[in-house]
């Protein structure tokens, strides 16, 4: 059996720490897929751009061992479940699953998508349109994720340092820090509220912590 990368997969998020936890969530979220030179043509495309939504399928490559159980965030970090009941990508093939919206397809043949949960530089394996008249089934349940709490999103507030610190943040990228951290992208197995978080989004590199229901930005930095 024989896969074939297709095309890569751009997006803001540069390490697993912050990516959101399911697609969609954060919608004005920005990336754009790029074609393997067989595939970047005005025929393969043909048609897309009449569809909303597209799914994607990638190779999660930072994904490098798998085990048999998994601590899904949604319980906590604490519970193991079987990995066939989880959408974690430590799997035997770290295939990744993600409905995106297609927001346009360009002259060079490129994809502009919005509301990613994909690492940056994913290997495109491929992608079909969403059909919704057979893809969204509203009747049918969650299994044991319909048993935990729902998922809220969190108040970001910027300390004074941070917004001294602010290197001009353009309004996409005030959205993009907003919508990613408002969802508490804290891992699973540490709630520590003293504890801060540093990482990269498109060219920022944020610091911040959990504190008093919210999230705290204390410091941002243009990389």
């Amino acid at each position: 059996m024989e896969l074939k990368r297709i095309g890569t997969i751009h997006s803001p998020f540069k390490q697993k720490l912050g990516i959101p936890r399911q697609p969609l969530l954060c919608p004005d979220v920005t990336g754009t897929i790029t074609f393997e030179k067989d595939f970047a043509r005005e025929d393969t495309l043909r048609g897309l751009e009449s569809f909303q939504y597209l799914w994607l399928l990638y190779w999660c490559h930072q994904s490098d061992s798998w085990r048999e159980t998994i601590k899904p965030p949604r319980l906590g970090g604490k519970e193991k479940l079987g990995f066939f009941a989880t959408r974690s990508p430590h799997r035997p093939n770290p295939i990744g699953l993600s409905v995106v919206k297609l927001e346009s397809t360009n002259p060079d043949f490129s994809l502009t998508i919005s509301g990613l949960d994909i690492l940056d530089q994913s290997p495109l394996l491929d992608l079909k349109p969403y059909l919704s008249m057979w893809d969204s089934l509203p009747q049918a349940g969650n299994g044991w994720v319909d048993q935990t709490e729902r998922l809220e999103a969190l108040p970001v507030h910027f300390s004074e340092e941070a917004k001294g610190l602010n290197p001009q943040l353009s309004h996409e990228e005030l959205v993009l820090l907003e919508q990613t951290l408002c969802w508490d992208p804290r891992p699973a197995y540490t709630k520590d509220p003293e504890r801060s978080f540093i990482h990269q989004v498109g060219e920022l590199e944020v610091t911040w912590k959990y504190g008093e229901g919210r999230i705290i930005v204390e410091k941002i930095s243009r990389k």
